[in-house]
């Protein structure tokens, strides 16, 4: 049995555990913190919208935008200025290389082991945690990362295959993203398709195809999905393509642990947005609450608004650019983005809501 035991052991050195680990080393640098690390370094964009000057991180930010853009399913174009947000972009690359090779460092009072935990046994001296190698480790609490499966029969997936490229012509506007467009009509019953890109400078950007389903990953598709988007919308540019960046992220509501001497962080600790993916600044805002030994649970009534439109994703995935086309047409981008962080109050989701196509809701509600 180990003699030596850990305040807290941090299972997965992703963006939730990282963030917890540097919360509780900023709260208390004097806690023995155990970090059990699988290696996965495989490149991610996390991108949120924070006030202009974030508080998430805003040292690592490599690149932010103060202006957004959303276009329809008939082409129109909605650009807006999201004062006093902005849309933040931090590459996991900057993001590991920081923790891992100066703050983890830096900070004697964190462990960093690699390793591929198996088993998690609760005893009266704290958690023993079992390891593929054999190896075992003694925490009193465990923050656990690691994915737990949905016990939804219908889970939606956000499908994602993105390509990093160089324009030979500066032809980009770097000062707006645009978080969703619509204009290739590749949606049907079985997935919706939106386009959704990042412009670093007036030639580079990342372009990404985004895809809401239930089907299973297909490279192949949506390969062509994005050649065909670039033929719409860039067929007279030649470009040059630096990387891909390609994933999944479940959707739906999450099976969340009890809490306790083991307990959850990150997406498999209900620290993702149902309907949307985005994640990053509310695994920051957990870290900073367990930093102070909180839980705050979100309101009720945001799972109940993610539910509606996971219900339309379940049944009618065709519909969901006309939801959306309906939504940015009527409702100010900002207050969106307020609704989608769950920072609105009643009477403004009220008005938001009363916008949408009320006959289409209740439709999936009432099954």
């Amino acid at each position: 049995m180990p003699s030596l035991v850990y305040d807290i052991a941090i299972i997965g050195a992703g963006a939730s555990g990282l963030q917890l680990v540097f919360e509780l080393t900023k709260a208390n640098p004097e806690q023995k913190i155990l970090l059990l690390d699988s290696g996965d370094r495989s490149p991610k964009s996390w991108c949120f919208w924070d006030n202009k000057k974030a508080t998430c991180f805003p040292f690592l930010i490599e690149k932010s935008w103060d202006s957004m853009l959303y276009k329809t399913s008939k082409g129109e174009s909605i650009t807006s200025e999201i004062n006093p947000l902005a849309y933040h972009y931090i590459s996991s690359n900057h993001f590991f290389t920081y923790f891992f090779e100066e703050f983890i460092p830096t900070h004697p009072n964190i462990t960093c082991m690699n390793a591929w935990v198996t088993n998690l046994v609760e005893m009266p001296t704290g958690v023993e945690i079992r390891c593929k190698s054999g190896d075992s480790f003694i925490a009193l609490k465990v923050a656990d990362s690691r994915p737990i499966k949905s016990s939804e029969d219908d889970l939606i997936f956000q499908h994602f295959s993105g390509k990093f490229i160089e324009f030979d012509e500066p032809i980009l506007d770097d000062s707006t993203m645009t978080l969703m467009d619509f204009s290739l009509p590749a949606s049907t019953r079985e997935m919706s398709v939106f386009h959704y890109i990042l412009p670093f400078s007036k030639t580079k950007a990342l372009i990404e195809t985004t895809i809401f389903t239930r089907l299973d990953y297909d490279k192949e598709t949506y390969e062509g999905i994005w050649h065909s988007y670039m033929k719409l919308h860039y067929s007279n540019q030649k470009f040059n393509i630096h990387s891909e960046e390609n994933g999944s992220i479940p959707m739906g509501k999450p099976f969340i642990k009890k809490e306790g001497s083991i307990f959850s962080i990150g997406a498999a600790g209900g620290n993702m947005k149902a309907s949307t993916g985005y994640a990053f600044t509310r695994m920051h805002q957990d870290a900073i609450n367990r930093a102070k030994n909180k839980v705050i649970h979100t309101p009720n009534r945001f799972h109940f608004y993610d539910s509606m439109l996971l219900k339309i994703m379940q049944k009618e995935m065709n519909k969901i650019p006309e939801v959306m086309d309906r939504l940015f047409d009527r409702v100010s981008t900002p207050l969106i983005l307020r609704f989608l962080d769950d920072k609105t109050t009643l009477s403004q989701e009220i008005g938001l809501l009363s916008q949408l196509d009320i006959p289409l809701f209740l439709k999936h509600l009432l099954r």
